[in-house]
């Protein structure tokens, strides 16, 4: 999943002052047994070269350890935009993104990914949508983890619930079911109808994005 090269960055970047923190590490991540040397550079040598020698082996919150690590690093130092220099530089050479909770998958730099997730960010916490904003955080924080039956589901939650709290936030009507509350909303005019986002029949954009996002349920089987 990752290079040598963000292995090393990754270590590096956790910046052990004392062993007592590389054994809580160590603790944390179940990686007992893996550490080896009497200096604190040995020792992180040694995890640098378990996490090489077993790409792909699952940490204790299921995903691949080399992400656990990585959330353990941003719980440790969380990531503002400036930390963390090489490290975000050996990921993006793997086409990878450090986040400010985990990774995610890079997107081609012609798709404003950034800007349009800030404004949306902006938009739930301005709109207090708190259960939404978690959703889609954790959707965010699945697909980056490679995890991509949980990621769907939740950005299928995310969706629901967005629909939901704006239909409730413009109040334009008394559904309680989701699809009829995007009808009402879309007799409101919430959606623009110069773009077909709501056709009634199933063939408008939000309808047929919601019907992509779960044509069997929220993740039948294992998504791919």
């Amino acid at each position: 999943m990752f290079s040598r090269t963000t292995i090393l960055e990754l270590i590096k970047a956790l910046n052990f002052k004392t062993h007592d923190e590389i054994e809580r590490f160590v603790f944390e991540l179940e990686m007992d047994g893996v550490v080896q040397g009497d200096y604190l550079k040995q020792k992180e040598t040694s995890i640098s070269k378990h996490l090489v020698a077993n790409a792909g082996t699952k940490g204790p919150s299921g995903s691949e350890l080399a992400i656990d690590v990585v959330e353990y690093l941003l719980r440790k130092a969380p990531y503002s935009g400036y930390e963390h220099a090489s490290l975000v530089n050996a990921l993006e050479k793997d086409g990878y993104i450090l986040t400010e909770t985990s990774v995610r998958k890079s997107l081609p730099s012609q798709i404003p990914l950034a800007e349009n997730e800030d404004n949306l960010i902006k938009i739930l916490r301005k709109r207090n949508f708190k259960i939404a904003l978690g959703h889609y955080e954790q959707a965010i924080a699945a697909h980056g983890r490679g995890e991509w039956a949980a990621a769907n589901a939740q950005l299928r939650s995310f969706v629901e619930e967005f629909f939901n709290r704006v239909h409730t936030l413009i109040n334009v009507g008394s559904a309680t079911d989701t699809q009829q509350r995007k009808i009402e909303l879309a007799k409101s005019g919430f959606f623009a109808a110069h773009y077909n986002e709501f056709l009634y029949n199933g063939t408008g954009f939000v309808e047929g994005f919601w019907k992509r996002l779960h044509p069997q349920g929220s993740h039948p089987g294992l998504s791919e």
